[in-house]
């Protein structure tokens, strides 16, 4: 067997190394969601990750341990509802805004990472269709505010 045919049959074999990275891409790529969708507050461009699946949702933003000041996530369900979140696995502070299908903003809280076992849970009294989590800081949007570009999310 002469060099090149050796050099040519190392590539034809899967590394250990390209095996970890296929792993870890993979693994990366489950914690993704599979899209993102520009929303507008007040003057200000957000660029937030959609969880439409249950799925998604569930995870919601467990293990982010930084989220741009202009990015987050929004949680997407069929049907208005009491739908209600947690801080299980968040390491970092959020504000959270409940919407409801006029895209108005129905309530709005700032919550902090989960430290106790059970984690509280945190919902509105009035049924919301999204849920958006975004990262802490000022961002002008209250009770009453509208958020433009939710009429524009893909089915």
């Amino acid at each position: 067997m002469s060099h090149y045919d050796l050099v040519i049959a190392q590539f034809r074999k899967p590394s250990a190394i390209a095996i970890i990275l296929l792993l870890a891409g993979v693994a990366l790529a489950a914690n993704l969601p599979s899209a993102t969708h520009r929303i507008v507050i007040g003057n200000e461009a957000y660029q937030v990750e959609l969880a439409t699946t249950p799925e998604e949702r569930g995870r919601g933003l467990m293990y982010r341990e930084h989220l741009d000041p202009r990015g987050g996530m929004l949680l997407v369900y069929r049907s208005p509802g009491n739908h209600r979140i947690w801080m299980k696995n968040v390491p970092i502070p959020l504000w959270v805004y409940w919407i409801d299908g006029n895209s108005e903003v129905i309530g709005a809280r700032r919550l902090e990472p989960c430290t106790s076992d059970p984690c509280p849970v945190y919902a509105v009294d009035r049924p919301s269709l999204y849920v958006l989590e975004l990262a802490d800081g000022d961002h002008r949007l209250l009770p009453g505010n509208r958020i433009r570009g939710l009429d524009s999310l893909p089915p």
